[in-house]
């Protein structure tokens, strides 16, 4: 079970680095999958790139990774900003690992902005915390108000997620389905990544549907049954 924090709802379990198709993005995945074994790795990670891409998907991995490895990680997810307060950052530097995901989301929260540059302060300073920072920017361009904050996110190591492929969103789908018990042939996740919208949260919530209608209608899938289910 993952360890966490802050969030009404768990985190998945099967978003891990095993279901991230990697593809260009290979020597983030390397440097996360070993972050926690050497202390001479940079204590903060910053990751950006686009909507749908995986930024959140890379942080529940490591989420699951320390729990595997018996460390302390604590989520704090920003798009719950509204059911979270600034103060629930403090002490967080004697966990293990923390995940920030979607700072960009500050924009404009100057309480929230100072708290996030105390922690980063308290994390170096401890020594021993990991700290991973999403965002749709990169660190110098991220809205953020405050400048001293975005000066410290360029104290690590900063990574920009590229985007997959048409081939490789295709594996991606096919495999997800095989995942779900589901066979879909090529020629569909093709159908759907031309017919749909692109980014990965949409195709996943567009396979789940499928299997449901599928399982329903006992019917494999085809580009007709999509056709008729998705009402294209």
């Amino acid at each position: 079970m993952i360890s966490q924090l802050y969030l009404p709802v768990q985190l998945p379990d099967d978003e891990n680095f095993e279901s991230f198709h990697a593809g260009p993005n290979a020597q983030l995945i390397s440097h996360l999958k070993s972050w926690f074994d050497t202390s001479q790795s940079p204590f903060l990670t910053y990751i950006s790139g686009e909507h749908g891409q995986g930024k959140s998907h890379l942080l529940y991995s490591v989420c699951n990774l320390a729990a595997d490895s018996n460390k302390t990680c604590a989520y704090v997810g920003l798009k719950n900003l509204a059911e979270l307060a600034p103060e629930m950052l403090s002490g967080l530097e004697h966990l293990d690992c923390i995940c920030l995901d979607d700072i960009h989301l500050l924009q404009g929260q100057q309480e929230w902005q100072r708290a996030v540059f105390d922690l980063i302060n308290r994390v170096r300073e401890q020594g021993q915390c990991r700290l991973a920072i999403t965002a749709l920017q990169g660190p110098k361009q991220v809205p953020l108000a405050l400048a001293d904050l975005q000066s410290r996110l360029s104290w690590g190591v900063s990574f920009h997620l590229q985007p997959l492929s048409d081939e490789m969103r295709t594996e991606v789908l096919t495999s997800r389905a095989y995942r779900r018990g589901m066979t879909m042939p090529a020629e569909v996740a093709r159908f759907l990544i031309n017919h749909c919208h692109r980014d990965m949260p949409t195709l996943m919530k567009v396979l789940e549907k499928l299997d449901v209608s599928s399982l329903q209608a006992g019917h494999k899938l085809t580009i007709p049954f999509v056709k008729k289910v998705l009402k294209f």
